[in-house]
């Protein structure tokens, strides 16, 4: 789902070197702001996350959600731990009704989001995953416990018009497909604003880390009879998506040390253009008038919002499910 470019990810990573060290897991340092290193490691973190999300699609034919969801998390898991196991990294919880809260709601939006990819376009799914930003705008109060300005509601009401467009194309019939990703980018919201509280008491490789490993826990179940029916590409592909995971966490991550926070938000939805493209390309998805009104509709709304509201320089990016 993928999502998504919502909620939050490897936020405590920075480049001291040529390449991203990771040891930022423990500390809170920043570098100077460079926009154009900025945007290469958006560029990069939308084409992996866009890379992931056609994995899924393609993959979607081959296996079940839940054996996607499996080793996804499992390559996350593994990596992450490797990493903490390398630098002395504690991956003990603090807090742990919160962490619960975002497991349970992060592996909910990640299963309603790999769902509607197998069934509707992949410029569809994660147009409507990115309703994330809305609905955390609306579930943290920001706008309802506010007066907003005329400018800033009619962004409200004109994203969800644009949502309406896509899930509900003819008038009087609605898409359940689509609603799936609708409901993938309100759980996704929910995992964000429980990351953000997590903050307090939990380091991100504790979180990454255990949100991975409760979604291994959580799928290994419905998928462990089916693993010795996989065949090697699909084996790959299942790897391959959880290397997307992780590049994109990263690339958006990096993005998020570079520059301004509300600046680099917007250019996140470069994912939902790389999406398009692969949908077009690989599946050969075609997209209704109302479709493409629609996604504008979001995307516009939702980048003007990011600017209206913008997120709090110290804020972690990412892919909350």
């Amino acid at each position: 789902m993928v999502k998504g470019g919502l909620g939050i990810s490897l936020d405590e990573i920075y480049s001291k070197t040529k390449g991203p060290d990771l040891s930022s897991f423990l500390t809170e340092e920043k570098m100077p702001d460079s926009p154009r290193a900025a945007v290469i490691w958006m560029i990069f973190g939308s084409f992996c996350f866009g890379t992931m999300n056609a994995l899924v699609k393609w993959t979607s034919d081959h296996t079940d959600v839940w054996m996607i969801i499996m080793v996804r998390s499992a390559v996350i898991a593994f990596a992450v731990a490797a990493f903490a196991a390398s630098k002395g990294i504690s991956l003990k919880v603090n807090d742990h009704k919160t962490m619960l809260l975002r497991c349970v709601v992060g592996l909910i939006a990640m299963i309603l989001y790999f769902t509607a990819l197998g069934r509707i376009p992949i410029s569809q799914a994660v147009t409507l995953q990115y309703t994330g930003p809305l609905f955390v705008a609306l579930l943290s109060g920001r706008i309802l416990a506010e007066r907003v300005s005329a400018s800033v509601a009619s962004l409200v009401l004109t994203a969800f018009a644009g949502i309406v467009l896509i899930v509900s194309p003819d008038a009087g019939t609605v898409d359940p497909d689509a609603l799936l990703a609708l409901g993938s980018g309100f759980f996704a919201a929910l995992a964000y604003m429980y990351v953000r509280e997590l903050r307090k008491t939990d380091s991100p490789a504790t979180v990454i880390f255990w949100f991975a490993a409760f979604s291994v826990v959580g799928s290994l179940a419905q998928s462990a009879t089916h693993i010795i029916e996989l065949e090697l590409n699909t084996i790959a592909a299942l790897i391959g998506i959880g290397v997307g995971a992780g590049g994109g966490q990263l690339g958006i991550t990096m993005a998020y040390h570079k520059a301004n926070a509300a600046w680099v938000s917007a250019f996140s939805y470069l994912t939902v253009l790389v999406a398009t493209f692969y949908g077009f390309v690989l599946f050969g998805e075609s997209l209704s008038l109302a479709d493409w009104l629609g996604g504008s509709l979001v995307v516009g709304s939702g980048i003007a919002l990011i600017f209206a509201y913008p997120p709090k320089e110290e804020s972690e990016s990412g892919n909350a499910a």
